[in-house]
């Protein structure tokens, strides 16, 4: 049965493909020619397909068409139908088959490996030398030397296997379930679920109960949330929960609490206490830490660390020399004894920092003298006047309000008048901006110039890529790194070619003339007739479509020709051996 329905399906699939595929558009039809001259009918296996490789096909004694009927005898196999009611397919000698169909009621199939009737939709009987299958309606049983199957659907479904040690019974589904393979199963009923190996489980009777054990944890609950218990031997821990309540033990330690309001841990090198809302400390080795959050007030304490808060009003700091204490929010002193360093600040009126290689003066963020001994100094009168200069190298930068900046340094300079001139360079880099006009950015890399919105040039050596646009008639795009380049004339001519796999396209007012080529062939057309010739595998191939009138050429192979009318209402090819007759826009192999 299984080789009946294949070829029905086949069949049926070759039909709507047909009809599809001449449901296309014209230019995807023109545009696949090259993929259809490649293509011939191939559909042979088993026998057939040992004759075709081995060179020894039987030669078609006898073949008559008159459609729908169809009929062809070789020197062992004949062929018969009436399409779409009727096929019949014997052969003779090595691979002996019969193959009959009264579609849709009857099909039948005889071999060495395979008997099947079908009594559609009443009956289906499958047989082999392996196995056996009956299938009356929905109701089925088949069974072989290991073990059976049997079911009716949708009541019950039944069977077992010897070999691997299984069975299954499924009954009104999703009412019961039950599957086991060797020491392995799983189990469920409704409420009841139940999955099992040799080392682990997990059982559920909703919602009363549940457990489950795996990698020697086992984790039970009763009631939930009423009661859980957890167990890790292999990590010496246990859980006990009954809420709020909870209970947990470690190798070191262990933790308790009554949630949310309590919470108690004990640890080696650790402890947590936690009272809500009013505190919560902990330890970490010599580190102490304290929190009362009604009040916003904290402390910590160790060997080394002084650290504190009260409310939002007061601060302190103070770790290895360094010390901080806010006055919130208006003074803030800070600084590192080591380094003799000083800060203070007094917001937003008066900053000042001092150091031994540094002396910094804000007041009232209008007057800013920033020293930096030896390395620079900085002066500004906001937002007037502002200016920088370097101690140690020649570069100094200036500011005028409201648009004037100006600077220098070792490696280049620039000058802005905001929003409209930029000019500056920095080592190889250069730009000149005439804003909205004129855009210049030039290196060692690339240069591009924008005279907006004209002329744009974008030429990047690094990338080996040029591109040249003068808006909106030429535009220009060459990639000399992968051999790529491009050149439209708007709207009349338009060329791209790709050095590397050999292929061009041009066109010249569109649709009036088009070329296509790549190194096995060349496609060229005016308005709806086209002609495409090359080599595929060694063998010429040209064709010319008069779309969609008519369409006739030879196919790539030694011995070929091919026809069509109406692209395929009436069609003829010949490739090598095969043989393929349309009619109708109906594909039919007529010889191999």
């Amino acid at each position: 049965m299984t080789r009946n329905v294949l070829f029905i399906f086949i069949f049926l699939m070759a039909l709507h493909v047909a009809n599809v595929g001449y449901g296309a558009t014209s230019s995807d039809l023109v545009e696949n020619i090259a993929e259809d001259e490649e293509n011939s009918p191939v559909g042979l296996k088993g026998i057939d397909l040992e004759e075709e490789e081995s060179g020894k096909v039987a030669k078609t004694k006898r073949r008559f068409i008159l459609p729908p009927f169809l009929y062809l005898e070789k020197e062992r196999q004949t062929f018969r139908t009436f399409f779409p009611f009727y096929f019949q397919s014997e052969r003779y000698g090595k691979g002996a088959r019969r193959d009959l169909g009264i579609l849709p009621f009857y099909w039948s199939h005889d071999s060495k490996e395979y008997r099947t009737r079908v009594y559609f939709p009443f009956y289906w009987d499958l047989k082999s030398p392996k196995f056996k299958t009956d299938i009356v309606l929905q109701t089925y049983y088949a069974r072989n030397d290991d073990g059976f199957n049997f079911g009716s659907a949708p009541f019950f479904f039944v069977g077992k296997n010897r070999k691997n040690a299984s069975s299954y019974q499924i009954i009104l589904p999703p009412l019961f379930f039950n599957f086991k393979k060797g020491n392995s199963g799983f189990t469920y009923s409704l409420l009841y679920f139940n999955k099992w190996n040799a080392n682990e489980f997990s059982r559920l009777l909703f919602p009363l109960y549940f457990s489950r054990k795996k990698n020697e944890k086992t984790l039970t609950t009763v009631l939930p949330p009423v009661f859980w218990h957890v167990n890790d031997p292999i990590n010496y821990r246990t859980t006990t929960v009954l809420p709020p309540f909870f209970l947990t033990t470690r190798e070191n330690g262990w933790s308790a609490g009554l949630l949310p309001f309590l919470y108690f841990a004990r640890d080696k090198n650790w402890s947590r206490n936690m009272v809500m809302p009013f505190y919560y400390g902990s330890r970490v080795n010599d580190l102490k830490s304290h929190y009362l959050p009604l009040v916003l007030t904290y402390w910590r304490s160790s060997k080394e660390l002084k650290q504190g808060g009260v409310a939002l009003f007061y601060h302190w700091y103070r770790y290895r020399g360094e010390y901080l204490n806010m006055y919130s929010p208006l003074l803030w002193r800070w600084g590192n004894e080591r380094k003799l360093e000083k800060s203070i600040f007094l917001a937003p009126l008066f900053y000042s920092k001092t150091s031994p290689v540094e002396n910094n003066t804000m007041a009232g963020m209008i007057y800013w003298n920033y020293h930096n001994y030896h390395i620079s100094r900085t002066f500004a009168i906001a937002p007037l006047f502002a200016i920088r200069k370097s101690l140690d190298k020649d570069a100094f930068r200036t500011w005028v309000f409201p648009t004037f900046d100006f600077g220098k340094n070792p490696d280049g300079y620039h000058a802005r008048i905001h929003p409209i001139f930029y000019v500056g360079k920095n080592k190889n880099d250069k730009h000149l901006v005439l804003a909205p006009l004129l855009w210049r950015f030039s290196n060692e890399k690339s240069t591009n110039t924008v005279i907006f919105p004209l002329w744009w040039q974008f030429d990047n050596t690094y990338q080996k890529r040029k591109t040249r646009v003068a808006f909106p008639l030429w535009w220009q795009f060459d990639d000399y790194k992968y051999k790529e380049y491009s050149r439209v004339l708007f709207p009349f001519y338009w060329d791209f070619k790709k050095v590397t796999p050999g292929t061009r396209t041009i066109v010249t007012l569109p649709p009036l003339f088009w070329r296509v080529s790549d190194k096995n062939s060349v496609r060229s057309g005016v308005l709806n007739v086209s002609v495409h010739k090359g080599k595929r595998k060694g063998n010429d191939f040209w064709t010319f479509n008069l779309f969609p009138l008519l369409l006739f050429g030879k196919p790539p192979s030694p011995e070929g020709a091919r026809w069509e009318l109406l692209h395929g209402l009436v069609g003829w090819r010949r490739q090598g051996h095969a043989k393929e007759l349309k009619l109708f826009w109906i594909p039919f192999s007529v010889g191999d």
